[in-house]
């Protein structure tokens, strides 16, 4: 019988965690955000780890204050992942002026989706259905978006994430999932020993704000050169302050799923796989945390104890019509999905 519990309070409502199981895997998700509470795969000795990040106490993934930017540990993000520089940009011929809340530009939707508690449409042992509307000018952004999301978990060791969305008016989306990953566990604090392939041989050239130049950077010869795979200690080694960078895969999706990027702990032997049919794959290395987060397994998480790749679409795509657009019409549906597959 399907099991859901009490998650937290929160002055919108009470918000609930349901648990998936099925496949010889267990995902955990709250109403609140969508979140990715606790994500339980079998390691090589036969044990189940739990690979995502997230707060000891519930009520932090609660953010009262937006211009404060969370971590956003698990959490779906919308209506637009990443950032819009200068919080603004041209939709047919009109300014569109949304929520600025880091350095005058607008990241994971400013006010956004990870931060509401969505309806429940439906639920069951594998598959979990949220729902959320967001009104005309939510976070300034136009149009009355309705967004579907559905969490299953499949027959390949995988939990999908079937993403969707339609307006009534021109708008922008850019849809993605925020988990933070430590495939030795989530209270392990290193990803020294785990290693990551990515199948991008450029990323986005970013300004110091983190806004992108317009330029692609071929990463062949650099640090950011995933392509082979190298481990997390090599390439801390070779680049200290760690990864925040969006690359664009070499395989088109036309809308067909394909992997992303790759991921292994030698300690625990669980290996990743990040399916999608975005164009991108965004690699952060947790640089932003510093120890002061005690996680779900009651240990802090220090710098570069996680990592994020999060498929979604080109940074500042509004501003940039050299980009694949983000542009959504009435009477087109938006599509995204995302998968996490296991294996040892």
């Amino acid at each position: 019988m399907p099991v859901s519990e009490i998650f937290m309070q929160v002055p919108e409502g009470e918000a609930r965690l349901y648990t998936l199981t099925g496949f010889g895997i267990t995902a955990k998700i709250s109403d609140f955000g969508g979140v990715i509470r606790e994500l339980l795969v079998p390691a090589k000795d036969g044990s189940l780890v739990n690979v995502a990040m997230g707060y000891a106490d519930p009520m932090d993934y609660y953010n009262p204050d937006p211009m404060v930017v969370p971590p956003h540990f698990g959490a779906l993000i919308g209506r637009v992942g990443n950032r819009i520089g200068k919080a603004r940009f041209t939709l047919d011929g009109r300014e569109v002026k949304v929520f600025a809340n880091e350095r005058g530009n607008s990241l994971h939707g400013g006010q956004g989706f990870h931060n509401r508690i969505w309806d429940v449409v439906s639920f069951d042992d594998t598959e979990l259905h949220l729902r959320l509307v967001s009104p005309d000018g939510d976070a300034g952004y136009p149009g009355n978006l309705t967004v579907d999301v559905i969490y299953r978990l499949t027959a390949d060791q995988a939990l999908e994430m079937e993403m969707s969305a339609v307006t009534d008016a021109p708008t922008v989306v850019n849809l993605t999932n925020h988990n933070y990953f430590n495939l030795a566990g989530e209270a392990d604090g290193s990803l020294l020993d785990q290693s990551l392939r990515i199948y991008g041989s450029k990323c986005q050239e970013v300004a110091s704000d983190l806004i992108p130049t317009g330029k692609w950077l071929d990463v062949a010869g650099t640090p950011m050169d995933f392509r082979k795979g190298q481990t997390f200690k090599e390439a801390f080694a070779r680049h200290p302050q760690g990864f925040d960078d969006n690359y664009l895969l070499d395989l088109p999706s036309d809308g067909i799923v394909r992997t992303a990027a790759e991921a292994y702990s030698a300690k625990t032997g669980i290996r990743l796989a990040v399916e999608g049919i975005a164009p991108c794959v965004q690699l952060y290395t947790s640089g932003g945390l510093d120890g002061t987060i005690t996680g779900t397994g009651g240990k802090p998480y220090p710098q570069f104890s996680g990592f994020c790749l999060e498929m979604q679409a080109c940074i500042d795509a509004p501003n940039h019509p050299e980009y694949p657009s983000i542009r959504l019409a009435p009477g087109e549906t938006y599509r995204q999905v995302i998968r996490y597959r296991f294996s040892v």
